[in-house]
């Protein structure tokens, strides 16, 4: 009989459910880990694509620093349109393991999106906050569930992603890059950050967002919806 997917404990290395919430030999906690990750957000895209048959369904029948960095981009295939975006979640997995690997290191993966003007009857996003007035940020779920269904795109010109320190007013900014980008640092030491980003197609100074709590060991999933440029004129 088929049981659920075994691992091994990261602390004890005693053998362990991958959803299990702690090892029962040592206690140690075992969530979030990219397995179980990985599996939530295909759940969950699923769910989106179900929500977009049964419409269709429906209708047929009726100051400023640079920190020390390295980065990684990748716009994935060039047919979006044709793709279930999977290599997105696995990238997300990926960033989850390199961070729990390497927690004297912050990371981040950015998936920009522009809404694509199709609606998706039965689906609403979710927003966790404004980035000024050009953007906001979302969830993943709601980001990789807007994607598969073509609601959103992939968010195809330069933007810059930037990180203020509230307490002492440091701002740190990597360099601006274009699709789905892996960045992280070993500079940058706070217990929180404002998130920013330079979007110099829509507005000509730097928009700025919620304040985000750190953690050691946490890649950092932001996803900003970038609303589409007026073309008027």
């Amino acid at each position: 009989m088929a049981g659920f997917l075994i691992g091994r404990c990261r602390n004890c290395g005693a053998p362990l459910s991958y959803f299990a919430r702690a090892c029962p030999s040592c206690r140690a906690p075992n969530l979030p880990n990219a397995v179980a990750t990985v599996a939530v957000l295909l759940a969950l895209v699923v769910g989106g694509a179900l929500i977009a048959l049964g419409w269709l369904a429906f209708r047929d029948n009726g100051s400023t620093q640079h920190p020390g960095q390295s980065a990684s981009t990748s716009t994935g295939p060039a047919a979006d349109a044709a793709s279930d975006y999977g290599w997105i979640v696995q990238a997300m997995a990926e960033c989850d393991e390199e961070a729990k690997r390497k927690t004297d290191t912050l990371h981040f993966l950015i998936v920009p999106v522009t809404p694509t003007g199709r609606s998706l009857p039965g689906w609403s996003t979710d927003p966790i906050g404004n980035v000024g007035d050009v953007a906001v940020l979302l969830s993943s779920s709601d980001t990789m569930i807007g994607l598969r269904n073509q609601a959103f795109a992939l968010y195809r010109k330069p933007l810059a992603l930037a990180v203020s320190d509230p307490s002492t007013n440091t701002v740190w900014k990597w360099k601006p890059a274009v699709g789905v980008t892996a960045l992280n640092s070993r500079e940058i030491d706070a217990g929180s950050l404002k998130l920013g980003f330079e979007i110099p197609d829509l507005a000509k100074e730097m928009q700025w967002g919620p304040t985000i709590d750190l953690r050691k060991g946490t890649c950092y999933w932001i996803n900003p919806l970038v609303r589409a440029a007026d073309r008027t004129g």
